[in-house]
């Protein structure tokens, strides 16, 4: 089945792509292991001693304040090209590890709260970072469309399967969720490495393959 819009073998091509599965799993570990840190924020603020509805609101501000600072500052590293995305989405990743082996071993409310407060920085900066590089990695029209709806179909699973890991009964101190988290959160990281080999192979043979293309083009 071929048509302008849509390429059966298009789709075929797309499933036997190297990164294909490793995307998948990027973004199935990441969501399920990092955004379940959100979870926690209410228990964390509430140990605090806050009861108002108003303050707890105000407290939730310095951790998107915090995501736009990373996200702005990564970007003009990686487009001033003294940051790859693969790099920063590593960091990122490792960052919120060692946020939750922390928050296993603290008590304190406050260091608690500030490292959910990177931890949770951490992880809504991943998808942004690496998200790039997930397009680029898609061929044709329909490579890319499929690409991005299954990508974003597997994130969701983190509102599927993360309240299970961060349920009230493991809280107040959620050591299980953190151990569920970090492990989850290693694959990732495993998943990012095999990617990112992948990547830079794929773009090798794109070069090697402009570079034919050039050569054979250039009248002798």
């Amino acid at each position: 089945m071929q048509a302008k819009t849509f390429d059966l073998n298009q789709v075929k091509d797309l499933i036997k792509t190297p990164t294909f599965f490793p995307f998948l799993m990027i973004w199935t570990t990441h969501g399920i292991g990092g955004w379940g840190i959100s979870f926690v924020l209410p228990s964390v603020i509430y140990e605090l001693g806050v009861s108002s509805t108003a303050i707890s609101q105000v407290m939730t501000m310095p951790h998107f304040t915090l995501v736009f600072i990373i996200l702005c500052s990564i970007a003009i590293l990686i487009h001033t090209k003294h940051l790859s995305p693969w790099t920063a989405g590593i960091g990122v990743e490792i960052v919120q590890i060692i946020c939750y082996i922390l928050l296993i071993t603290v008590k304190q409310p406050v260091a608690k709260y500030v490292f959910v407060m990177i931890a949770t920085a951490a992880s809504q900066s991943f998808f942004p970072i690496i998200w790039p590089e997930r397009i680029r990695a898609a061929r044709g029209t329909t490579t890319a469309g499929l690409a991005i709806g299954l990508t974003n179909a597997c994130g969701q699973l983190m509102g599927i399967v993360g309240p299970q890991i961060y349920q009230s009964k493991f809280g107040p101190a959620y050591r299980v969720s953190y151990i569920c988290s970090i492990g989850i959160l290693s694959a990732c990281l495993c998943a990012v490495l095999i990617t990112w080999a992948f990547v830079g192979r794929d773009d090798r043979q794109r070069e090697a393959e402009k570079v034919m293309a050039s050569n054979t083009s250039t009248p002798f």
